[in-house]
């Protein structure tokens, strides 16, 4: 099935093009329709359409703004347009600019279908395509590459032990006097990384004429953009070798940059005399390429850093809280600031804490991404999981900026779209799931519900006295007594421990919460209960 949107500001062409599109194809599907362009863009991030039917002119957001926005974010959709006479230039425009073809008001039913049957066909050949290339990687990876690829893997991770003989077997040669590792990336490249067989022929290219020949190199790629190397050689000293793998590198840049306009950036790791040494050296290049934020140096050499004084973890922590309030509110220029000012923490860090950056920019997706997900935007989490986890681990600072900016734009686009009366509803329930979670917690009050839902007090207590009619406080108790209420009617717990359940240590002040709410004390509640069952 392939998913369509329409957005068009007149209410029958929405239907008629819809009722069309169902007689049309039964591999056609619509996901959403839409009034205006923004509304449409909203949708069609979450949604992914194949194809995108929309009007030019269109209140809020025009067409060919919301074609634009769809490009930016990435969603490579078949594009097709509707206009009027007045506004065919604009469509002639939006063609030139990529989108797939135009109907012109009126239109015919046989008009929309000849230009979505175009449209399928190009999805189908594109599908098929997809299959066919699939298919020969596959065919084309070979026992000995794949064994190449998973022992340097293990090579590099630290989960070999190494062992001449046997990476001989596998085509690895690591035989010589020092060993380093790095960290390439190449901008503008047509090399593929994602597969083993496209690294080697780069390295293979690489090797040929631009490092001495004593000089080895041998390589992965981890995420299908950076790719992790390992030299050896020979050299009576470090220093020398190091030289050697830095001016062969220096090679490669010019040529690249003279004949392909590719970029090669890279970092390296201390060189080892044993092979032991060659994780140390790949951790260490990592490191230094994680903590890496100024692109225009291209070739980055490790060296211990002098003892700094560093941002404190929680520090960064309230960063990471005040982008997710900004984001929960929709605020996309606040949470873009909070950001920056995030990033020159991790900055400050040393670079053999380059790990922990990752991590704490994980914690920070999947926190927002759990705060979308408890306000009821569904979002998809394939590109989460698969996407953002290799970024975090093996990207730079610049990369990890460019991952967590993408998405907290998303997140507050699809927040801005959502009323102030839904958002204040939203929040209010959540409230309420939460107080009835910790009922037996005497923590719970208004700061702690603050703390818990990341806003702040005067907005939690203003929000929940408007949307309940009752202050936060007031209704925690109620609810504390009406649950003490039930728990001494139907369980035979003690006083005391009815107290406990409820979020009470001291039994006289929950004594006293209790006659107040029911004009008598606990005590005298359980009697009357027992008389009553007695009769």
């Amino acid at each position: 099935m392939y998913r369509v949107i329409v957005a068009d500001d007149e209410g029958y062409v929405r239907d008629l093009l819809v009722k069309n599109l169902t007689k049309i194809s039964p591999d056609l599907e619509v996901v959403a329709v839409a009034s205006n362009g923004r509304e449409a863009l909203q949708k069609a991030l979450v949604m992914k359409p194949d194809i995108v039917i929309t009007d030019i002119a269109m209140p809020f957001m025009d067409g060919l703004e919301f074609i634009t926005c769809l490009q930016e974010a990435g969603i490579q959709s078949k594009t097709i347009i509707i206009s009027g006479y007045d506004e065919f230039n604009y469509a002639r425009r939006a063609i030139s600019l990529g989108v797939k073809d135009y109907l012109l008001k009126p239109f015919l039913p046989k008009d929309l279908e000849q230009v979505l049957a175009k449209a399928v066909q190009e999805l189908d050949s594109q599908r098929s395509l997809m299959q066919n290339l699939s298919l020969l990687k596959e065919q084309a990876g070979t026992r000995a590459v794949f064994a190449r690829e998973k022992g340097l893997k293990d090579l590099l991770e630290g989960r070999l032990v190494p062992n001449i003989q046997e990476l001989k077997e596998i085509g690895v040669d690591l035989s010589g006097a020092w060993f380093l590792a790095g960290v390439i990336r190449l901008s503008g490249s047509f090399w593929d990384f994602g597969s083993q067989k496209g690294v080697e022929e780069f390295l293979m290219l690489a090797g040929e004429g631009y490092f001495p020949g004593d000089i080895r190199m041998y390589g992965v790629s981890f995420d299908g953009t950076n790719l992790a190397v390992v030299w050896c050689g020979t050299g009576e000293r470090d220093k020398f070798f190091t030289q050697k793998v830095r001016g062969g590198l220096e090679k490669i840049q010019k040529s690249l940059k003279k004949y392909y306009e590719i970029r090669i950036t890279c970092s390296l790791g201390n060189p080892y005399d044993s092979l032991d040494g060659i994780g140390r050296s790949y951790l260490e290049a990592l490191n230094l390429w994680r903590k890496n934020q100024d692109e225009e140096k291209t070739i980055l050499l490790y060296q211990e850093e002098p003892k700094k004084e560093e941002v404190g973890s929680r520090q960064i922590q309230e960063w990471k809280d005040r982008i997710r309030f900004s984001v929960r509110k929709g605020n996309q220029k606040e949470a873009l600031g909070h950001l920056d000012m995030l990033m020159k923490c991790y900055a400050s860090l040393s670079s053999n804490r380059g790990d922990y950056i990752g991590v704490s920019a994980g914690e920070l997706l999947y926190a927002i991404q759990g705060d979308m997900e408890q306000e009821g935007y569904h979002r998809e989490r394939a590109w989460l999981v698969d996407s953002a986890r290799q970024r975090l681990r093996y990207g730079n600072l610049v990369d990890i900026r460019e991952m967590l900016e993408e998405y907290i734009k998303n997140c507050c686009l699809l927040v801005e779209g959502q009323s102030e009366e839904s958002k204040a509803e939203t929040l209010v329930k959540q409230i309420k799931l939460l107080i009835e979670d910790n009922l037996s917690n005497e923590d719970v009050g208004l700061e702690w519900v603050a703390e818990q839902l990341h806003f702040s007090t005067s907005y939690i207590r203003q929000t929940f006295k408007q949307q309940e009619g009752e202050n936060l406080g007031e209704y925690l108790i109620r609810r504390r007594m009406e649950r003490a209420g039930k728990l001494l009617q139907n369980t035979s717990l003690m006083i005391q421990e009815v107290a406990m359940e409820c979020g009470y240590s001291d039994q006289r002040y929950f004594a006293s919460s209790f006659k107040k709410f029911y004009r008598c004390t606990p005590t005298q509640f359980k009697m009357a209960v027992e008389k009553e069952h007695l009769y």
